[in-house]
C-alpha cells in the first residue's frame, strides 16, 4: 500500500460497513449482515434529530451485545440542509486505530438511504477508511411480498418514485410505467390518491405500512386512506396491475 503523508493505512483507519437490516422484521437482516454487525466493535445508528429513536436500531436491538459493542446514534438532517462533515468526523474518529464499525440502515444501504451521503463524506475527510456495503431487504422488496404483488412480470417496467418530489412529472410516470412504487407518502398522502384517481390507477393501489414489524397493514381500498390520519414515515403506495400508455 502507498501512504501519503497526512494520511493513516487504511489498517489504522478502520472500517465502516453500510448493513441493510430490512424494513422491520429483524430476520430478514442477511447472514453476511448479521455476522458482519457481531463482528463490528462499534455501530453506528442514524436519526434525524437528537433525541429521536434510530428505526434501523429498533430493527436490530436484539442482535447487537451491548456489553462489548458501543453504539453511537448521531443525528443527520435532510442532506440538504447543510454538511454532514461534523458527524463523519466522529465515525472516522470512533474507528481509529483499526477499528471496524457498521453503520446500520433500514432496507437497503444504497436505496434512498443515509448511508450514501455518509460513505462520500467519510471518504474525503479520511480516503484511508475502508467503506463497503453490504446490502439488505428494501421497503419495496417487503411490501410486495406481504401484499402478494409482483413488481414486474416479463417486459414490466418499475419506477420507485418519492411520492413528494416533481410531483408535476409523477402523473407522466404513473401514465408510463406498469409498475411505480410511491415512497414518503406520509406528507402527501391525501394529493396521491387524489392524483392516482384522476390518472385511472387508483385500484390498482396497494397501501403498506410498517412492514414486518407487529403493527404492519396493508390497505388494498386505498380510498379509506383519506379518513386515516395514522399515515407515517415508513409507508408507501405499490401501484400495479394498469398497462403503460406510452
Amino acid at each position: 500500500m502507498i501512504e501519503r503523508r497526512g494520511v493513516q493505512s487504511s489498517a489504522a483507519a478502520g472500517t465502516l460497513t453500510g448493513i441493510g437490516v430490512g424494513p422491520g422484521d429483524p430476520d430478514l437482516i442477511t447472514v453476511k449482515g448479521l455476522e458482519v454487525l457481531q463482528s463490528a466493535e462499534v455501530v453506528f445508528v442514524p436519526v434525524r434529530r437528537q433525541g429521536d429513536q434510530s428505526y434501523a436500531l429498533t430493527i436490530a436491538a436484539d442482535l447487537i451485545d451491548s456489553t462489548r459493542q458501543q453504539v453511537v446514534t448521531l443525528a443527520f438532517p435532510d442532506a440538504a440542509s447543510g454538511s454532514w462533515h461534523p458527524q463523519c468526523s466522529t465515525i472516522v474518529a470512533a474507528l481509529a486505530g483499526g477499528l471496524r464499525g457498521v453503520f446500520l440502515t433500514e432496507g437497503d444501504p444504497s436505496l434512498f438511504s443515509t448511508f450514501g451521503h455518509v460513505a462520500a463524506t467519510v471518504r474525503e475527510i479520511e480516503p484511508a477508511l475502508h467503506v463497503d456495503v453490504i446490502p439488505g431487504v428494501s421497503s419495496v422488496t417487503a411490501a410486495a411480498a406481504v401484499a402478494g404483488v409482483p413488481l414486474a412480470v416479463y417486459g414490466e417496467r418499475v419506477a420507485i418514485v418519492p411520492a413528494m418530489y416533481r410531483r408535476e412529472q409523477l402523473e407522466e410516470t404513473l401514465r408510463t410505467f406498469e409498475t411505480v412504487v410511491l415512497i414518503k407518502v406520509s406528507g402527501v398522502l391525501h394529493e396521491t390518491i387524489a392524483l392516482l384517481d384522476r390518472v385511472g390507477r387508483l385500484d390498482g393501489a396497494v397501501y403498506v405500512r410498517r412492514c414486518g414489524r407487529p403493527d404492519q397493514e396493508v390497505v388494498r381500498d386505498v380510498r379509506a386512506l383519506a379518513a386515516d390520519p395514522r399515515c407515517d414515515y415508513f409507508s408507501l403506495i405499490i401501484v400495479h396491475g394498469v398497462g403503460a400508455s406510452a
